[in-house]
Parts: structure tokens; sequence; C-alpha cells
């Protein structure tokens, strides 16, 4: 079997795991905090606003990191840096504590996850890329079904401090072992060509070469207009996202229910992957994007309108269908139009413009459900965001060539 294929399933895994911990525990973690008195809703939002913020931040550092260092260098970085802001949630006691964890806690996972399990993936594949991005796209999903479970037994049984050693020990003992026992840095450290074959526009490998591909892209309008985009949308999905345990809290879920709900996304996610590579090999990454969010804008008006469990669990089950695909779209637009030589560089400056959305998200939630009457008016806003966000793309055009 084509080694490229056991690199996905490692990388499926390190998502699962980062994910689980990070994307959705932030979720648990903003509940928690406001559930044992050390934070108000509005506080312990923002703050968990900055975990995104950081880990796409952080991404244009890690971009650059990428084509001068070995990808699991780079991992294991982040990985110790999350580990390390769940080993000391003890001190987590105030504002600025709150905020410097969430900053932490993103900063390892934007190193650990996002941007080298990406470019590991378009560096093994040329084709089937779609599929072998999806699979490994699939453990964010799967993350949140084997791995937050744990997360919320543990944060529930032993409070905030006493889960804290536990989290850290759960992701270093199995990321690790994944990094270095499974992963390689690209095709060439096994003596093997990417599977489909390099094409023109991965071979620009010189530092200048590099440098004038990353400049021509970012001055088109297909990146720059679909970046806004991206933004809009994103800020509808990170929101939408980081509230979802509370909003089931409050309507009456116990821990067990709420849990399971996020088990019910999480399962809708997977399910989609398989329909979205099919719709990804007949349409363009671009289309693919627009259908996207428009079906993430009545997804989330569904969850905030809901008026019985029923619709409710239908409303997250259609939300759930989008999670995850959102990154692999992004991924595809980028590297279909551009090549994989400069693919780290231009991801890793999205994900820092995608900060903004993900900063908007999560705060305008919180602010809504404050000020506005709960979080029926927070929903119907991001779900606006979400279908704005389709309008740009579409306005940005086709890729070029």
């Amino acid at each position: 079997m084509f080694y490229g294929w056991w690199v996905v399933w490692g990388t499926f895994a390190l998502m699962a795991v980062c994910a689980g911990t990070a994307v959705y525990g932030v979720s648990v973690l903003l509940h928690a905090f406001v559930d044992e008195g050390r934070f108000d809703l509005g506080q312990a939002s923002f703050a968990a606003g900055l975990f995104s913020i950081a880990s796409g931040m952080v991404g244009v550092v890690v971009g650059r990191l990428l084509e001068r260092v070995d990808i699991r260098l780079v991992m294991t970085g982040g990985v110790l840096i999350m580990a390390s802001s769940l080993g000391l949630l003890p001190l987590v006691r105030d504002p600025l504590t709150l905020s410097c964890f969430f900053l932490a806690f993103g900063i390892g996972f934007g190193t650990a996850a996002i941007v080298p399990s990406t470019t590991i993936i378009a560096r093994w594949f040329t084709r089937q890329r779609a599929s072998a991005m999806s699979i490994a796209a699939t453990g964010n999903s799967v993350g949140a079904i084997v791995v937050t479970p744990v997360v919320v037994w543990l944060i529930a049984s032993r409070g905030i401090d006493g889960a804290s050693p536990w989290l850290a020990v759960l992701l270093l003992a199995t990321s690790l072992p994944v990094i270095w026992g499974v992963l390689r840095s690209s095709p060439a450290a096994r003596g093997l060509e990417p599977l489909g074959g390099a094409t023109e526009l991965d071979r620009a490998t010189t530092p200048q070469a590099v440098a004038q591909a990353h400049a021509r892209a970012t001055r088109t309008r297909f990146f720059r207009l679909g970046l806004v985009a991206l933004i809009l949308a994103m800020g509808a999905h990170v929101g939408g996202q980081a509230h979802l345990f509370n909003l089931l809290m409050e309507r009456g879920a116990g821990g067990e229910l709420a849990s399971a709900a996020l088990a019910l996304m999480a399962g809708a996610s997977v399910a989609a992957r398989f329909p979205a590579v099919i719709a990804l090999e007949r349409m363009s990454p671009r289309g693919f994007m627009i259908v996207l969010m428009a079906i993430q804008a009545l997804a989330l008006v569904g969850v905030g309108l809901a008026a019985s469990p029923v619709a409710l669990a239908i409303g997250i089950a259609a939300y759930g269908a989008t999670i995850g695909s959102f990154m692999t779209g992004l991924s595809l637009l980028l590297v279909d139009a551009f090549g994989v030589a400069v693919y780290a560089r231009l991801y890793g400056l999205a994900r820092v413009w995608l900060s903004l959305g993900v900063l908007l998200g999560p705060g305008l939630m919180g602010w809504l459900h404050q000020h506005a009457g709960g979080y029926g008016p927070a929903y119907l806003a991001v779900a606006a965001l979400s279908l704005a966000g389709a309008l740009t793309q579409w306005a940005a055009g086709p890729a070029p060539r």
C-alpha cells in the first residue's frame, strides 16, 4: 500500500486527539468555568474566542517553519504547549490567567494540528487529494465522539483542577507515538513521489520561487474575496460550535444529554464526509464552499428557532454535517489554485485573517445572549454571517489559472 495512506490515518488519529481535547473541549471548558463560578458567560466567551484567534494567528509562523523544519518537530512542539496549558488549569483564577490559558492552548493546537496536518496531506497526494484530506479531517469529528466524552467525564467527576493532569497525560500519551511512529514529513523522506506525481506548480522549491508565487497569489481577487467569505462563515461556524454545549444545558439537557448531542453533531460530520468527497469530485472547491455556507446558515437558523427536542436534534445534525468541511474546502481551494510549494505559507496567512471571524463569532453570540433575549437572536445573527459568506464566495469568481 502507498505509504501516504498510513500518513492519512496517522493524521486522522492525531486530529482526533487534538480536536477532541481542544476544539470540542473548549465548549466543555467554557461551561465548566461558568458552572464552577470562576467566570461569567461573557468573560468565558470572549476568552474562548482567543483560543481560535491564537490557533489562527500562529499559522503564518508555522507555515514558514514547515518550509524549513521537519513537520514532526513542529507538531511535537504544539502538543507540548497544549499539554502544558492543560496541566496549569488550576492556576486559571482571574480574567488575565483565563486569557493566557486560551491563548497558549490555541497556539499549541495551531502548531500541532491545523497547518501541519493539511500540509502533510497536500505533500503526499496530487491524485485523490480530496479523499485523503477528507479522511484526515474526519479525525476532528471522531475526536468529539471518542475523546470529548472522556474530557466531559473527567471534568464532571473531578472538577477542572482534578482533571487537569489527566487531560495533559491523555494528550501526550496518544499523540506523540503517532507523530514519531507513523507520520513522515514528505514522500521524499521515504524515497517516493506524491500519489499522482508532482505538478508544475509543485516544483517551485527555491525560496525566491516560493516568494514570487506567494506574492502573485495574494494579489488575486480569488484569494482576497475568498478570505472575506471565509471570515464571515468561520465567525458563524466557530460561534455556533462554542456555545452549543451551553445552549443545551440552558434548555434543560443534563451533562450526559449535552455530551450526546455533541456526539450527534460529530457523527453527522463523519457521515457527511462521504457525500462531501463525492461532491468535490464533481464540482469545483469554490462551488462546494458556496453550498456549504448556505447549508450552515439554514442549520444555524434551525438550532436558534427549534421549539422541540426533535427540531433541535435535526438542526444540530444539519450543522454538524458542515463541521470540518470548511477547512478541507479551504485547503483544496488553495492547493488546487496555487500549488503545494506555496500552500503552507498561504494557508497560514489565511488562518491569520480567519481569526477575525473566529473572534467575532463567539464574542458576538455571548453579547447577544446577554442583551438580546437568549440564544435565539444569537444563532440567527451568525446564520446571517454565513449567508453573507456564501454570496461573497460567489463574487470571488473562479480559481485563477
